[in-house]
């Protein structure tokens, strides 16, 4: 599927689609984790006590199957449910809300056609296991700095070990002071885990990485896809982003963990 054959149905649909891959594949990355496919979800169930390997998602929910999957979240610590724009039926959020499902945040789907060639900082792509596992290290830094080191270390594992996803680091004058994580899928870039040293910050690298990332795009004929935090929606809109749709994440606790493949 190239760039410019994509209608509006099937942009939200290849978006949605490069979502649960990247998810997916970071989920099962983490040691002891397995998936569960039933007729109305898929799900990503783990020991490790944390959303990003205990979720569903790619919901086609009917009441008996919004019963099984609250079965599913009830036996786990945690467990995120995320709706996406494809997912069916369009009042999934009414029959998971039925079954005690209650959102706790909101991401915003938003995509952007590429860019032309781009001019700015030397961007490296992270290719043997030594440079994976400290650029997914600076990663888990910037959005888990509050948790512990064994914490930030098993999640930048399974960042490092998602074969499929690439990994690529910001250098200025040889020190890296930023990250970017893409999915490339079916006629959609998808960027995750955008992220820029905190000394770095208010000086334009975000910028920088962003429209890196659409040019990167050009190059492969695709449009590019990201999920970012509602508060961001407008950033995202002035580099040249739109939005296409929600992503409500529901969860039975009453704690609400933060998503690590946000584009923030």
């Amino acid at each position: 599927m190239e760039r410019g054959t994509l209608t509006p149905e099937e942009t939200v649909l290849a978006c949605s689609e490069n979502l649960l891959q990247t998810y997916f594949s970071l989920g099962l990355a983490i040691p002891n984790t397995t998936m569960i496919q039933e007729e109305g979800f898929r799900a990503c169930v783990g020991e490790f006590d944390h959303p990003i390997c205990n979720f569903a998602a790619g919901l086609n929910l009917d009441p008996w199957s919004a019963k099984q999957l609250r079965e599913l979240a009830a036996k786990k610590k945690v467990f995120n449910v995320y709706t996406l724009p494809s997912d069916k039926p369009r009042h999934v959020g009414e029959l998971l809300y039925r079954c005690d499902f209650r959102v706790g945040y909101r991401l915003i789907q938003m995509v952007a056609e590429p860019a032309g060639r781009h001019y700015g900082p030397h961007m490296r792509m992270a290719e043997t296991a030594e440079r994976r596992i400290e650029t997914a290290q600076f990663m888990t830094e910037q959005f888990f700095n509050r948790q512990s080191e064994s914490f930030r270390q098993r999640v930048a594992q399974a960042t490092a070990d998602a074969s499929n996803m690439e990994i690529y680091e910001l250098l200025v004058y040889d020190r890296r002071c930023g990250a970017i994580m893409l999915c490339p899928g079916d006629g959609v870039l998808g960027v995750y885990n955008l992220c820029v040293a905190s000394a770095n910050r208010g000086v334009g690298l975000g910028k920088e990485l962003t429209a890196w990332a659409l040019s990167e795009a050009h190059k492969r004929g695709q449009i590019v896809t990201l999920q970012c935090d509602a508060r961001l929606q407008g950033w995202y809109s002035n580099q040249g982003f739109r939005t296409t749709g929600t992503i409500d994440v529901y969860t039975l606790s009453k704690s609400v963990s933060s998503d690590i493949m946000n584009a923030t």
